[in-house]
């Protein structure tokens, strides 16, 4: 991974440093949106746990277009943000540390 650039890691060149958090934020939300779409929430419940209220419940996968597996395609998108998240904490500590 250190040696294989990722596509679209960088930030635009104008984007100051103080604002890479919410733009990585941004950026992840429809993968978290289509990880949400990928499953089917059953028997939902409230939780009391300790000092805080949970939701409980059931998740199974839907079938989908691309007919992969959640476990799998969760898996390729830790791969692929991992990935850039280490490219991404070089540049950082290399703009701040000049």
């Amino acid at each position: 991974m250190a040696t294989h650039e990722p596509g679209n890691w960088r930030m635009p060149a104008n984007l100051e440093i103080r604002k890479y958090a919410e733009a990585w934020a941004d950026e992840i939300l429809p993968v978290a949106r289509e990880a949400h779409e990928r499953l089917q929430f059953t028997n939902v419940h409230p939780l009391q746990e300790e000092d805080r209220v949970l939701a409980a419940g059931e998740a199974e996968e839907k079938p989908m277009p691309d007919h992969m597996a959640y476990r799998a395609w969760a898996a390729n998108v830790v791969r692929e943000e991992l990935h850039k998240a280490g490219w991404r904490l070089a540049d950082l500590l290399e703009k701040t540390l000049r």
